[in-house]
């Protein structure tokens, strides 16, 4: 089956022609009313001079054909002698490596410019221009003219003008590369990837620079995934790192991947940047009922050997979270446009048994905000008497919503300890879509803690950027000043930690977001900081609660345990001595609380 054309190259003269033929491989494939010849995917079409010839030619072939992409190849007058014969420019489009000139298209021959900026002349460029736009994408149609003479009445014999065309050809055949081999690579790569996120330019760029350079599947793949990056951070764009005139391949991905991996170790800036959720509106997402056999109860997800890990047992109702922070995994492992909520689960919290000779520490936020639903389906009602009911059952609800109201207009059991995930104004407001603001958490926290019940705070994940020790210090300073140890159980460490499904999904997004632009380092199968990076931040963020060290709860979520000397100057030596020291002290926090009431 012969392949349908995609590209469509046109010239006024044979004599433009003739190289561009050779150089292609093409066949004659009518003569009249105009020279029409084919290769692959390429037809050529020879007009003739002037506007009437140029339409009536486009006019027939564009009435047979679909193409992707448009050239007009042509030679042209220059009313500028510095400008060497035979350069070539582009006077429509905006193709990589080809500098650009205006040009001025007259119906008649020209040899004098009442101008002073330089510029190309010709006799159908914006003809082609104007017709074609209408039937190609217009970031494929590029008018190429070669420089023939300076606007006198030198007349280049049709052997110089198919000299000057086809000296040409190897800046340009890239733009019509789609008739090779390559294109099928770049596509499959280009399918595999969000590239539709990318602006019509980044786009087009990245394609051009592709063909130009021959990419390897993997280059390209990281150069797509680096474009993305940059648009999401706000940053540079793709189109402006390749629109130069590179030696190599090897030169052209260099120069992209350094400035990349320059932003990623520079701390990054919020300053003039708004971290934009892709969702829309703040009405968030719809809630639907779900069946489970089990009451969403079992261990911490996320431990891995060299981590250490409290052994927290959890208990959820409810998957998925309204609630849109850029970084969280929650937000991409229930995808969808909805919350599934268990309106069974009051019932099956009957089902689990709770060893009366034990003590559990269980965490209710693990799918989920704690409190963001209230008391939807009778939900928190349930977990509360659940509490209770089980006194040797330590409870932790944690939120990043201000939503106690259902809380405070009931009695909340001793063994229930509401914690609050914080972090500095400029998180929030850039990467915590639809959360409370801190005020807002800070103030939830005071009146429980007011009501007599026990508070703990998560600084996790703390972010590094430019202004972090100064923001994170002063938000330190506020927690100390404002709250008392002895209504704190717990403060809490840890960062930003991914999966390669999750950086995936957020590429996908059409989001803006500083969280990527950061160093990132294996950490046991994952992504996160270098370790140094991460001591200086916790050890900043312990030193900070210095008044508070022997009173409330320290420990460092889900981090490698090489860092908990570093950091808090002790370690535990596995998980369950760890775990029997955190229960250990909210179980006297709680005894204390009880003992004054």
């Amino acid at each position: 089956m012969a392949q349908k054309p995609e590209i469509l190259i046109h010239t006024a003269l044979f004599s433009e022609a003739r190289p561009i033929i050779d150089h292609f491989g093409l066949s004659q494939y009518e003569t009249r009313p105009f020279k029409v010849f084919r290769g692959g995917r390429i037809v050529l079409v020879v007009s003739g001079v002037g506007r009437e010839k140029t339409r009536g030619a486009l006019e027939l072939i564009y009435s047979r054909n679909h193409f992707k992409t448009a050239l007009n190849i042509g030679t042209a007058g220059c009313n500028d002698t510095g400008i060497s014969i035979g350069s070539m420019f582009c006077t429509y489009g905006k193709p990589v490596r080809i500098p650009i000139l205006p040009l001025q298209t007259f119906d008649s021959p020209v040899t004098h410019l009442d101008s002073n900026e330089t510029c190309l002349v010709d006799m159908e460029g914006r003809y082609f221009y104007e017709l074609s736009v209408k039937q190609v994408p217009v970031d494929r149609v590029f008018v190429l003219k070669v420089v023939s003479d300076y606007l006198n009445d030198t007349i280049r014999s049709s052997g110089d003008i198919g000299r000057l065309i086809g000296d040409s050809i190897r800046q340009w055949e890239f733009l019509v590369d789609s008739a090779f081999p390559y294109l099928v690579k770049l596509e499959s790569v280009i399918e595999m990837t969000p590239f539709n996120n990318l602006d019509s330019s980044d786009r087009e760029s990245i394609r051009q620079a592709s063909l130009a350079y021959r990419f390897s599947h993997q280059e390209l793949k990281q150069i797509i995934e680096m474009a993305l990056d940059f648009r999401m951070w706000g940053e540079l764009s793709i189109s402006e790192c390749l629109n130069r005139d590179f030696a190599t391949r090897k030169e052209a991905f260099g120069t992209v991947k350094r400035q990349w991996e320059d932003l990623k170790r520079t701390p990054k800036s919020y300053s003039g940047f708004k971290g934009i959720s892709d969702i829309g509106e703040k009405k968030g997402k719809r809630t639907v009922r779900i069946d489970r056999e089990t009451p969403g109860f079992g261990r911490c997800p996320v431990a891995s050997p060299r981590t250490r890990c409290c052994n927290l047992l959890t208990l959820d109702a409810v998957e998925g979270c309204g609630y849109d922070c850029s970084y969280c995994s929650i937000r991409y492992f229930y995808g969808g446009d909805s919350i599934g909520i268990d309106e069974d689960f009051p019932e099956k919290l009957k089902s689990i048994h709770i060893d009366p000779g034990r003590t559990y520490h269980i965490g209710t936020g693990q799918s989920s905000d704690s409190l963001m639903w209230g008391n939807k389906a009778g939900i928190l009602d349930a977990i509360l008497d659940f509490a209770g009911d089980h006194p040797n059952v330590i409870l932790e609800l944690k939120t990043k919503s201000g939503n106690i109201g259902h809380l405070l207009s009931r009695e909340v059991p001793a063994n229930v300890i509401t914690t609050w995930s914080l972090n500095t104004d400029v998180i929030i407001e850039n990467e915590e879509h639809f959360t409370a603001s801190l005020e807002g958490r800070l103030n939830a926290a005071e009146r429980m803690a007011d009501k007599g019940c026990l508070i703990g705070f998560h600084f996790h994940p703390m972010v590094y950027y430019d202004e972090w020790k100064t923001d994170y210090g002063k938000l330190f300073t506020t927690i100390v000043s404002r709250f008392r140890p002895e209504d704190t159980a717990l403060v809490s460490l840890g960062t930003l930690t991914f999966i390669k499904p999750v950086i995936r999904n957020m590429r996908d997004r059409n989001m803006r977001s500083k969280i990527l632009q950061m160093p990132l380092e294996d950490a046991e199968g994952k992504f996160s900081y270098p370790l140094e990076l991460k001591q200086e931040m916790f050890g900043f963020a312990y030193e900070s609660f210095i008044d508070w060290h022997d009173k409330v709860f320290f420990y460092l979520c889900m981090e490698d345990s090489s860092l908990w000397p570093e950091v808090f100057g002790y370690d535990y030596s596995n998980n369950e001595e760890f775990e029997a020291a955190m229960i250990g002290h909210y179980g006297r926090k709680i005894r204390e609380k009880t003992e004054k009431l």
